[in-house]
């Protein structure tokens, strides 16, 4: 599986063109989502999206956090700019790290979740984290069938292909699609990419740590993160971390109070 985002300049193996999976600018629609800044010592770089979920807390993926450990990357900082500029002064600078500490330790559960502290209170209003169980209660009277999900990223449109390897296009833009369901597992929501059966979009490259919201009672609660993707083109199904489960919700209790 490609793991959305952090191996986008991995891509291969040259395949049939094939439906991207994208979006619409989603200007200042979902102020909260926000872009994760890196150096490996050249300078800033873009990587991630998260969601934040206190008004220090930034929350992403713990598979975005990893490679930095490994190859001696930092984070730099986060900005909420719906049209970013990683050097400029929207990008809050980071204090601190925390992945989940069962993180590439537990085969039945991906623990892929990671905080970032910044440094000074975004401007933004917390996005609302689920109640214990909520996808699972849903589920049991038939709430999840044909449920859309909004998505929400500054990720590829979807994958360029011809002249070489294939490659994400990319903008960094905040955009904004909709997922429909497809399944759900103990800690994995499944939604369906494929834009071109569907006429809707989802999550690509870059898109690691991305929110998917879901509209309950006329509010959009962030029930899940992008952790990885099914294929290698963004154009079949989207494995998503949910943040409903005990597991999330003992490593997000930390740092937040949950409903």
């Amino acid at each position: 599986m490609l793991v959305a985002g952090v191996l986008a300049t991995s891509l291969a193996a040259v395949g049939p063109a094939q439906a991207i999976t994208g979006g619409q600018p989603d200007g200042n629609g979902h102020p909260n989502v926000g872009l994760m800044v890196v150096d490996f010592g050249s300078g800033p770089q873009p990587w991630c999206t998260g969601t934040l979920i206190a008004p220090t807390y930034f929350l992403t993926a713990a598979h975005c956090i990893a490679p930095l450990q490994l190859f001696g990357g930092t984070v730099t900082g986060v900005t909420f700019d719906p049209k970013p500029d990683i050097s400029g002064p929207t990008v809050i600078p980071a204090v601190a790290t925390t992945m989940d500490p069962a993180f590439g330790h537990d085969q039945g559960d991906l623990h892929d979740l990671a905080v970032i502290t910044l440094a000074q209170p975004a401007p933004a209003q917390p996005a609302v984290l689920p109640t214990a169980g909520l996808l699972d209660q849903l589920a049991a009277h038939g709430g999840l069938l044909d449920q859309q999900f909004t998505n929400v990223g500054f990720g590829a449109l979807g994958i360029a292909f011809g002249g070489g390897r294939p490659m994400p296009i990319l903008d960094f833009q905040r955009r904004v699609s909709t997922s429909p369901f497809m399944a759900l597992r103990n800690t994995v929501l499944l939604l369906l990419l494929n834009s071109n059966a569907t006429g809707q979009g989802g999550t690509c490259a870059f898109d690691s740590g991305s929110p998917h919201f879901l509209s309950t009672g006329g509010t959009d609660v962030l029930v899940a993160v992008t952790s990885e993707q099914g294929d290698r083109v963004c154009a079949a199904n989207g494995f998503n971390y949910r943040l409903d489960t005990p597991s999330a919700r003992a490593f997000l209790g930390q740092f937040v109070t949950l409903p």
